[in-house]
């Protein structure tokens, strides 16, 4: 009988706060909030959950390795292992998505639910990402505290039932961030001078590139053209106005980390040969 009585109970708390959510957030042109707020800490609490037996299952199938790393590099590894499922999920589903009718005969208003789903499944990630940057802000910086925020709220807006169009530039660079978040493990892996490390980080470069710097600057353009003419169908006009601030954002930010990656490759790719000649030519003096 307590059983059924707690049941009862839990089940008349959801719908007070699902009504209050929908009070709160709707008239705010959210009501992804109240419609996905069950789906999102389900989500968290996944994350949470693979961020926790990370350890454990690289204690098992890896033991050489995570036996040589710090304690900082162990939580390090842990993130970059959850990252790159995250970004596997992602960008699988993005692209799966890329030529649907729907969103692409209307990029303001189209929609989708099963996609919008599909995206409401990703915040608790970002939910995740976000407040690592905030409690660890020392270590990631301003850049990333940004681009965790601007992702939540974009997600947020995406999951209304507006601009769902935009996830798709803007989260397809996701799949640069598999071969990037590879390339952190091979180095802590040891792997650094290894041919799997170089090729690897050769397709991070062109995924970059072709992804960040290419297709999602394109539709940030044309986007930011679209809100200056006033061609935003029946968006509510401030989120038109937060997207096309939010391209612009990438875009810069992906030019600063241009500069990051560009030193990289060329440590990757060539440096190691300079040493090597350096080391040649003092060994035959």
């Amino acid at each position: 009988m307590s059983h059924v009585v707690t049941a009862s109970g839990l089940s008349a708390l959801t719908s007070g706060l699902d009504s209050a959510i929908h009070a709160v957030f709707d008239p705010m042109h959210l009501s992804g909030v109240g419609k996905y707020w069950k789906v999102t800490i389900v989500s968290l609490v996944v994350h949470l959950m693979i961020f926790k037996a990370v350890p454990i299952v690289t204690k098992l199938f890896m033991p050489r390795v995570y036996k040589k790393l710090s304690d900082a590099d162990k939580r390090s590894w842990s993130v970059y292992v959850l990252s790159l499922l995250h970004s596997v999920y992602d960008s699988a589903f993005i692209i799966a998505y890329m030529n649907n009718p729907a969103l692409n005969g209307d990029k303001m208003g189209g929609y989708n639910e099963q996609f919008e789903y599909l995206l409401a499944t990703t915040l608790g990630y970002y939910v995740w990402d976000l407040s690592l940057c905030m409690l660890d802000y020392s270590n990631y910086g301003l850049m990333y505290l940004i681009h965790g925020g601007l992702g939540v709220f974009g997600l947020i807006i995406i999951t209304s039932r507006q601009l769902q169009f935009y996830a798709i530039p803007y989260l397809l660079p996701e799949l640069s961030s598999v071969f990037l978040n590879l390339r952190h493990l091979l180095k802590y892996a040891g792997k650094s001078d290894s041919l799997v490390y170089k090729v690897n980080f050769l397709m991070f470069l062109v995924a970059f590139i072709s992804i960040r710097l290419g297709f999602e600057t394109y539709h940030s353009y044309y986007l930011a053209l679209d809100v200056y003419r006033g061609n935003t169908g029946d968006v509510f006009y401030p989120f038109a106005v937060y997207y096309a601030i939010l391209g612009i954002t990438l875009t810069t930010l992906n030019v600063i980390w241009l500069r990051q990656i560009l030193y990289a490759t060329y440590y990757t790719f060539f440096a190691d040969s300079k040493k090597t000649k350096e080391a040649r030519a003092r060994k035959d003096e």
